[in-house]
């Protein structure tokens, strides 16, 4: 008998632990941007939290969530998997979503979106982060692989042309000589910068972070364990 308890309770541990861990972030804004709420458990009206209907892009930071379009997650629903959705767009879900809940491990849904395949998310702003300035110290543009690029010239053959053909084809109307020639030619471009290496210093210790665009000033802001936010 202690036995079987011991394991249900192992069991409801670890399934209150997987959902405790289970998190995502709803913005008001496209691109992450705007007013955010945190969920990290089942909202049946997230108008209580002030962002009722007003979701435009979501990041699911752990498992897998059901967001409806109604409260009591009620309506045409949709399950989305870790990842980041900088728009709602087209999912039948922009500013449309009135509740959210783990979803059932079990359960098919018919409308699963794609996240999306880059990076997006990885320095903006979570709700709630505290975040200050800090001094970059340099900035290096790494450049992409060289292009080559290619046109067609077009010339006249260096062929000579007999005189006594040339005046008779004259006479006929007649154009004698070889046609141009079309010659292909090809020179190597520099490639343009792949992405930014940028070393800032935080708390007293160099950090590098790989940027798509070098910042715009001579400061970055970064949250408390120094990761970049914008």
């Amino acid at each position: 008998m202690k036995m079987i308890t011991k394991t249900a309770f192992a069991a409801c541990a670890l399934v209150l632990g997987s959902q405790a861990m289970a998190q995502v972030v709803l913005y008001e804004g496209e691109g992450f941007r705007g007013r955010s709420v945190v969920v990290d458990k089942d909202m049946r009206n997230l108008d209580r939290r002030g962002l009722g209907n007003k979701a435009s892009s979501i990041v699911v930071e752990r498992g897998r969530w059901e967001v409806c379009p109604q409260p009591r997650f009620e309506g045409r629903c949709a399950v989305l998997r870790k990842g980041n959705y900088p728009t709602l767009r087209g999912t039948g879900l922009d500013e449309n979503i009135s509740s959210i809940r783990k979803a059932s491990e079990g359960r098919r849904y018919d409308n699963e979106p794609q996240a999306a395949a880059g990076e997006d998310y990885k320095f903006r702003r979570r709700g709630g982060e505290r975040t200050s300035e800090v001094p970059v110290t340099s900035v290096r543009a790494i450049m992409g692989p060289p292009n080559q690029r290619c046109w067609v010239d077009r010339q006249a053959a260096p062929a000579p042309v007999d005189p006594a053909a040339a005046l008779i084809a004259g006479v006929l109307g007649y154009q004698v000589g070889p046609p141009p020639q079309t010659i292909q030619r090809c020179t190597t471009v520099q490639g343009r910068p792949d992405h930014y290496e940028v070393t800032y210093n935080f708390r007293g210790s160099p950090r590098t972070v790989q940027m798509a665009a070098p910042p715009a000033t001579d400061r970055v802001v970064v949250n408390e364990r120094g990761e970049p936010r914008m």
